[in-house]
């Protein structure tokens, strides 16, 4: 899980006790292997300087999978905002699985190619 206290808090609820989380502030931070890796609000999925994301598939485990969650900015849509996400990771080498939108959150999930 990389994103905000608040955000791992929550998740953390949902999955249960039975459940093993690692939470990152930052992507950067972010370490070990885990069949789910979850990313709340985290500005290097909306950037296009995919270099940030180096490493990035490591955190997965074999068929693991990436859902990065994200709002849109004030004026900016949901559409463009999952279309900027699925772009960068799909330049960072992985392969977009979903895509979930919603006018206040988006989803979009991904895996490592092959």
């Amino acid at each position: 899980m990389i994103g905000t206290v608040a955000a791992a808090e929550a998740f953390a609820a949902r999955v249960g006790p039975g459940g093993v989380i690692r939470s990152s502030r930052t992507l950067a931070d972010a370490t070990g292997t885990s069949d789910l890796v979850c990313g709340f609000g985290v500005p290097e999925f909306r950037d296009s300087d995919t270099s940030r994301l180096s490493g990035i598939a490591e955190l997965l485990a074999p068929a693991g999978q990436l859902w990065v969650f994200d709002s849109p900015a004030a004026g900016e849509s949901a559409g463009l905002l999952s279309m900027r996400i699925s772009t960068t990771l799909s330049h960072a080498g992985l392969a977009i699985v979903d895509i979930l939108e919603g006018r206040c959150v988006i989803g979009v999930c991904a895996m490592v190619k092959g």
